[in-house]
């Protein structure tokens, strides 16, 4: 287990003050968020590259401060795989344990099983500059796994990949992590790949723990404004209730939620519905629009649609008609998909 406990930084523009998280033993975590919003800064602490903090980092019950990353059990991969030139795969991948005074047999062992979990059986012998970019990549993480630490740490690892080797390695480590119950520290800012690896996700706003839940729980269950429209809900409408209406300066539509003055509610793109009629059934609502915007990406269409001085973000794989700018049409919603903040 490892637990951040009442963790505070101060830089000239940046503050963080009683940060505290859990993340159990086996857990795969990620830290997402913004540029800036304190995920590098965390990690730095935890990994003792800055030591001037406030509050305490524990692993498996032990506090780490003053510790070196050996000493904290700690093992670290980075966006640069780092890997020495000098020595080939095997060697590289078994430097951690021989500084531990491993034998030179029973290290390359070690290191050779693990390079073939990873698809890298045969490459033993390589050196760096035989390999590619994700080929290096999953030799740094082999480095990592072979000293079986305590707590992996992962910082944006696969973000100067492209897309497709990008999705494979996630793939792979996720199947290694769970086979191997390593507990892992990722650092991200690409919403998909965290959601994809994560066990846990904690969203990171200015220093501050917007949110840490499952990653099914942050899609149904968004604590805030900004955490739902950092996971990509982009329809969210402020305004009153009353008499199972919602409603604000601009728009109006039919709700289940009690009365209340001030309320945010929102509606994933991808649980509306457009159709040319306006007919619906008891348990549904409709709004009016106008087509400002279509396009076709990735099996799904994108729409963006005018309901009267709010725009509406659509998303749908399978339309029945011809979708064109300035159209007229309905967007349906289930009344039971709206979530409220």
């Amino acid at each position: 287990m490892v637990i951040l406990e009442d963790i505070g930084k101060n830089y000239d523009n940046f503050k963080m003050k009683n940060f505290n998280l859990k993340i159990e033993k086996g857990e795969f975590v990620t830290l997402l968020g913004e540029s800036g919003c304190g995920k590098t800064t965390l990690l730095n602490i935890i990994s003792g590259l800055t030591e001037d903090y406030d509050g305490e980092v524990y692993i498996q019950g032990e506090k780490t401060r003053g510790k070196s990353p050996k000493e904290k059990g700690l093992s670290m991969v980075f966006q640069d795989s780092l890997l020495l030139p000098n020595l080939n795969v095997e060697d590289n991948v078994a430097f951690g344990l021989k500084m531990m005074g491993i034998s030179k047999k029973k290290r390359l062992e070690k290191a050779r099983d693990v390079l073939k979990e990873l698809g890298l059986g045969g490459f033993e012998k390589r050196h760096p500059y035989d390999l590619s970019g994700g080929q290096k990549q999953r030799v740094s993480i082999a480095r990592a796994l072979v000293m079986e630490p305590k707590l992996l740490l992962m910082d944006e690892p696969f973000s100067a990949l492209d897309e497709g080797l990008r999705g494979k390695l996630q793939k792979l480590l996720k199947k290694i992590q769970k086979k191997h119950k390593s507990t892992v520290l990722f650092v991200t800012h690409d919403r998909n790949e965290a959601f994809y690896l994560s066990d846990k996700i904690a969203i990171l706003d200015n220093g501050k723990l917007a949110q840490f839940d499952t990653p099914l729980n942050l899609y149904k269950k968004p604590s805030s404004p900004f955490v739902a429209k950092f996971i990509g809900i982009n329809n969210i409408f402020t305004g009153k209730i009353k008499d199972g209406i919602f409603y604000n300066e601009t728009i109006e539509f039919p709700v289940k939620f009690s009365e209340a003055e001030k309320v945010c509610l929102a509606l994933k793109s991808e649980d509306l519905r457009v159709t040319l009629e306006e007919k619906t059934d008891g348990n549904e609502g409709v709004f009016k629009g106008i087509v400002k915007d279509s396009s076709f990406k990735s099996g799904f269409y994108h729409l963006d649609i005018d309901i009267g001085g709010e725009c509406i973000e659509v998303i749908q794989n399978r339309v029945e008609f011809p979708i064109e700018n300035h159209m007229e049409l309905y967007i349906r919603y289930n009344k039971d998909n709206i979530i409220l903040i």
